[in-house]
């Protein structure tokens, strides 16, 4: 385990005051961004979205109160049939039906208010993925090793993709690869493991499968991995590469590739597919350093930018607050990144140390790709900003998730 040789640090029993505040600072910021981009809508206060946002942090504060009073050893015990819970869940949606938006079918009706399956999968597939890597290692030397966990992975990877939702199956993937090297996976294997899916990607240009085949043989010769190892790894490379480069110049019709290449960059299509991009960059821009001030945004009052309280709710903040409002908003976060990385200073346990470091997987890809994607850096995903956007399922993914790293500093020796 990669918490083997970290130092631990003896602290007395308390509550992580420090991390509360730094979630209830983010969780403000988010109501107040939500109602400044949504105030103009001609709804009733108790049906606005930022009154219902604040009805969402207020239930997730309950999960975080009601995990407080549970102790580690009963969410290790319950791992598996959590996990299979939230499968049916997922095989509901898909089979049965959910309610659909924006083309996808996603959440189940609930009368009052809906809920997203795939959020509740993701801590689902956090407890079960942290309890069984808690007690067996991994290894590209024992390639049985990953059998179990790869089914783990692949089942809910699978039905969320078909829902479709290619953006929660990556949180999937993420949590996935960050926990296969706390569970002792070198970097050079997590490379290798990977080169299949970098070859498909790479295979669009000639000289950049050229080079990755070569560092992948470099980095096979480097390892010394057995050769049937080995062997598996270059064919499967050289099979990727191919069956990419004649799926795109054989199959793939015209238009087919325009969207695949309009995913990757928006900006080939302005008025369409990239005008969410555009639109985010302008207003972000149009913040400057200091912002436009609180609710006097004109791309978000004049509804220029889709999506605002929801996706794009970074770009709401960086047109009213600016820079400087953005770097404290990410400060925050990386503050509570920081109280994750503590919990796993003062317990040594694998599953402890599993869960916290999954649950801030969880939460910094979220971070990470959202800004990114405001930014026009990466394609646009859909992945929500935790504590600000606006969600009810996603807001009560993050406060379990919230409530797991304070249970596990606080009781984490009880496991």
């Amino acid at each position: 385990m990669k918490d083997s040789n970290m130092q631990l640090v003896k602290e007395p029993h308390r509550l992580d005051w420090s991390l509360i505040t730094v979630v209830a600072l983010l969780m403000t910021i988010g109501i107040a961004m939500v109602y400044s981009a949504t105030a103009s809508d001609p709804v009733a206060w108790y049906k606005s979205f930022w009154f219902r946002q604040i009805i969402h942090f207020t239930i997730g504060w309950g999960f975080v109160v009601a995990i407080l009073f549970s102790k580690p050893r009963l969410w290790y015990n319950i791992a598996y049939p959590f996990y299979f819970f939230t499968l049916l869940l997922l095989m509901f949606v898909l089979f049965v039906g959910g309610e659909s938006s924006h083309g996808a079918g996603r959440w189940i009706g609930m009368g009052l208010f809906n809920i997203q399956p795939s959020e509740f999968a993701k801590i689902g597939y956090l407890l079960v993925l942290s309890r069984y890597l808690s007690n067996t290692s991994v290894s590209l030397e024992r390639p049985f090793s990953f059998v179990i966990p790869g089914l783990l992975f692949v089942v809910p990877f699978l039905l969320v993709l078909k829902q479709p939702n290619l953006s929660t199956a990556l949180v999937f993937s993420a949590t996935t690869l960050v926990l296969f090297y706390w569970a002792g996976l070198r970097l050079p294997d997590m490379f290798l493991m990977l080169s299949p899916v970098f070859s498909v990607i790479a295979a669009m240009s000639q000289l950049a499968w050229g080079g990755l085949m070569t560092t992948v043989f470099v980095v096979i010769w480097r390892r010394k991995l057995p050769a049937f190892i080995s062997a598996s790894i270059i064919i499967l490379n050289v099979a990727a590469g191919f069956g990419s480069f004649m799926v795109w110049n054989s199959i793939l019709k015209e238009h087919q590739r325009s969207r695949i290449l309009t995913f990757v960059n928006p900006l080939r299509d302005p008025k369409g597919a990239g005008y969410q991009v555009i639109q985010s960059k302008v207003t972000i821009g149009s913040g400057g350093v200091t912002g436009k001030g609180f609710g006097l945004g004109s791309q978000t009052n004049l509804a220029f930018l889709p999506e605002e309280h929801t996706d794009f709710i970074y770009s709401v903040l960086g047109e009213q607050f600016g820079m400087i409002g953005c770097s404290i908003v990410i400060l925050l976060f990386w503050l509570l990144m920081l109280r994750g990385v503590n919990i796993c200073q003062i317990h040594g346990h694998p599953f402890v140390n599993m869960m916290v470091v999954g649950s801030c997987t969880i939460l910094f890809f979220h971070v990470f790709v959202n800004i990114a994607m405001t930014l026009g850096l990466a394609p646009v995903t859909g992945l929500p900003l935790p504590f600000l956007s606006y969600g009810g399922s996603f807001v009560m993914t993050s406060m379990i998730l919230v409530g797991f790293l304070l249970l596990l500093r606080f009781k984490g020796e009880e496991i």
